[in-house]
C-alpha cells in the first residue's frame, strides 16, 4: 500500500482494494452515517459517469474513508498490512489538505486576476486617448485565464454594424456606428454554455486580439 494516486488522493490504491477483498470479502467493511447502516464491501456502488467508487448504496454517499478507517484497524488483516494501511490513509489526509490548501490558493490568484482585470479596465476607461497599452494588457490578461479564445479560431470572421453589445476585448459598448467583428471559436473554453456564443468585439480591439492571440500561442 506504498503508492497513491496523488490525482485522486481519497481513492484507494490497488494495494488497498486487494486486501478489501481478499481479508474483508466476508464482513462489513464501511458505515454510512447518514443510512446508519453497515455495508460489506460487495453492497456498495460505482458511479460510472463521475468514475465515484465505493458509495453508500442508498444514499450515495462517498464511503471511501470509512473504508479506509476499517482496514486501518481490521483484526482480520495481518499487522503488516495494517502498518501499511495506516500510512496510505496519512498520505492520503496529507494529499487532502495540500489539495485544498492548493484550491485556497489559486482562489486568490483569480480574485487578484479580477481586481487586475477590474483596474485595467477602468484605466482604459478614463484614459483620453485610450492607450493601447492598457488595452494590451486587458487582453493578454483575458486570454491568459480564457475569456478570451487564443485557438481553434475559424479563418474567416464576420462583421456587421454595433447593435449596442459590450466589446469582448475592452468591455465598452460597440456602437451601431461602428463595425464589430464577432469572434467565434471550434473549441468552447470552458463547459459553461455562454462559452459557444460568438465574442463582439471592435474592429480595432479585433486587430489587437487577433495579434495578442499569435503572440501567446507562440509563447506558451
Amino acid at each position: 500500500m506504498c503508492h497513491l494516486d496523488c490525482r485522486t488522493p481519497r481513492a484507494l490504491s490497488g494495494d488497498e482494494r486487494f486486501a478489501l477483498i481478499y481479508y474483508c470479502f466476508d464482513h462489513a467493511v464501511a458505515s454510512c452515517a447518514t443510512c446508519g447502516r453497515a455495508y460489506r464491501e460487495i453492497e456498495l456502488v460505482t458511479d460510472y459517469v463521475s468514475g465515484r467508487t465505493h458509495l453508500c448504496p442508498d444514499c450515495r454517499g462517498d464511503l471511501t474513508e470509512s473504508i479506509r478507517a476499517h482496514l486501518y484497524a481490521c483484526a482480520m488483516l495481518p499487522e503488516e498490512v495494517r502498518r501499511r494501511a495506516r500510512v496510505v490513509r496519512e498520505t492520503a489526509q496529507r494529499l487532502v489538505k495540500q489539495s485544498h490548501q492548493l484550491a485556497d490558493r489559486a482562489d486568490v490568484l483569480m480574485r487578484e486576476v479580477e481586481v487586475t482585470v477590474a483596474k485595467l479596465r477602468e484605466t482604459w476607461r478614463r484614459s483620453e486617448s485610450r492607450d493601447p497599452d492598457a488595452l494590451r494588457l486587458l487582453v493578454r490578461l483575458k486570454l491568459a485565464d480564457r475569456r478570451l479564445p487564443h485557438e481553434n479560431i475559424p479563418p474567416t470572421i464576420s462583421g456587421e454594424p454595433g447593435d449596442g453589445s459590450i466589446c469582448g476585448a475592452c468591455d465598452e459598448v460597440v456602437p451601431a456606428s461602428e463595425l464589430m467583428m464577432m469572434v467565434t471559436t471550434s473549441a468552447p473554453r470552458s463547459s459553461t454554455a455562454d462559452d459557444a456564443r460568438p465574442i463582439p468585439m471592435h474592429a480595432d480591439c479585433f486587430e489587437l486580439w487577433n495579434l495578442e492571440r499569435h503572440h501567446f500561442k507562440s509563447g506558451r
